[in-house]
């Protein structure tokens, strides 16, 4: 990717993001809306026997639609774990959860009109389209499975993310149809206990609309959250923390303490590193990928470890070969 270009990375789908005064920021919010709002869509009004399958294959499909734009997050839960891990700005990512939430509130007036007879649901309090509540929850499941169900199915969800998205991305690759099949894999098992949220928007979108589930919404997005956190401690144990983390950027940039801060809320690398002003992370594979050489520069010889784990770019190397240039 060229320096401070406005094109997305299509090599690295979660760090793809640019200034959020860009154009491409503009399309990839856009994005995120339309996609969590069709998801929400198409997963609310699905027949139940065929709900885990429409649930997982819409997710997929809609991954594919925005992989190369926006990231694919279509998800809070998502969004937060990879800012958190170093993946993605905060400031983007808390826009991007906002859009997130709107686009799933919007799908679920639009089901609304869609179906029969829920246009008089609204604001009812009573079941609609894509609730979640104590009638979708199983009668004899106690609030402490249902905290329980979710964070398992949403960690699966996100491990799958991170295994696909975050260490081997790429749009065209199999990491939407994988992500899918996780979603897939845990409707079909805790669906029948909980109805398989795993997203904090599909909870808060049909509880805007219909005003159902108020008792149980803290118990869905808590587990989801919890979730969301673990799922990110057991990637960055195995494979490390992202580019935009503090505590690596500081050292593979040589940042001060404020400057590493600053990129993790906003992207944007200290401008004295920059020469056109757009630069974003991905503009510094280079640094990173020596820093990473020299981190693993006390194994043993020949073993083999992955320079470009931050990255995505499955390229390895020997302890005592030289870093790839990547620019």
């Amino acid at each position: 990717m060229g320096s401070g270009s406005d094109t997305v990375d299509k090599d690295s789908v979660f760090a793809n993001y640019k200034s959020v005064f860009s154009r491409q920021f503009a399309v990839s919010l856009a994005v995120e809306f339309v996609g969590v709002m069709f998801f929400q869509i198409l997963g609310g009004t699905s027949a139940p026997k065929f709900a885990p399958f429409v649930n997982g294959f819409a997710l997929a499909v809609w991954i594919y639609v925005a992989a190369n734009i926006s990231g694919g997050h279509l998800n809070p839960a998502v969004s937060f774990s990879t800012a958190v891990c170093g993946f993605y700005p905060l400031i983007h990512t808390l826009v991007y959860i906002v859009l997130q939430i709107i686009g799933a509130i919007v799908g679920a007036w639009v089901s609304a009109g869609l179906v029969p007879g829920a246009g008089d649901l609204i604001h009812s309090g009573a079941t609609g389209p894509g609730c979640f509540d104590r009638t979708t929850i199983h009668q004899d499941l106690t609030d402490g499975q249902v905290f329980g169900w979710e964070c398992v199915m949403t960690f699966t969800l996100i491990s799958c993310v991170y295994a696909c998205g975050v260490a081997k991305p790429g749009h065209g690759s199999h990491t939407p149809f994988a992500v899918g099949l996780a979603l897939l894999a845990c409707a079909g098992s805790g669906g029948q206990y909980t109805g398989a949220a795993l997203n904090p928007a599909r909870v808060l979108g049909p509880m805007v609309i219909f005003n159902c589930g108020n008792d149980v919404a803290g118990l869905y997005i808590g587990g989801q959250f919890v979730a969301a956190m673990l799922a990110m401690s057991v990637f960055a144990f195995v494979s490390g923390l992202g580019p935009l983390n503090p505590w690596v950027a500081k050292r593979a940039l040589g940042l001060s303490w404020p400057e590493a801060v600053y990129l993790w809320i906003t992207g944007s690398p200290p401008s004295r590193l920059q020469k056109t002003g757009r630069e974003n992370i991905n503009d510094f594979k280079q640094q990173f990928a020596e820093f990473y050489a020299s981190e693993g520069s006390d194994v043993p010889k020949n073993k083999i470890f992955d320079v470009e784990r931050c990255f995505g770019i499955r390229k390895l190397v020997t302890a005592d070969s030289q870093a790839p240039d990547l620019a």
